[in-house]
């Protein structure tokens, strides 16, 4: 998963473009993956480890996209995930 950009929502809100990728040794096996992941990476919506997750919204669907540059199957996929930060204190 890699931050593709996305905008901060407010001081302690943001909501950042994930691109999500998911190989495997065949073709079917990373569809199989990439629509596991798709199904877990929508079910953030709620309070996870103090962090809250209003909502993920996919802005691209799953495509075939084999790794050029090892020509592994893989498929990916892109989302937005809207999320209010969680209070840290600096310790001196």
């Amino acid at each position: 998963m890699e931050r593709l950009g996305g905008l901060r929502q407010t001081p302690v809100s943001d909501r950042p473009r994930l691109n999500v990728e998911c190989w495997s040794d065949t073709e079917s096996g990373a569809h199989d993956l990439a629509a596991l992941t798709r199904a877990l990476v929508g079910a953030l919506p709620g309070v996870r480890d103090g962090v809250t997750v209003y909502r993920v919204t996919e802005v691209g669907g799953p495509q075939w996209l084999p790794d050029s540059a090892t020509s592994s199957p893989r498929y990916a996929f892109a989302v937005e995930v809207h999320m209010r930060g969680k209070e840290t204190y600096a310790r001196g």
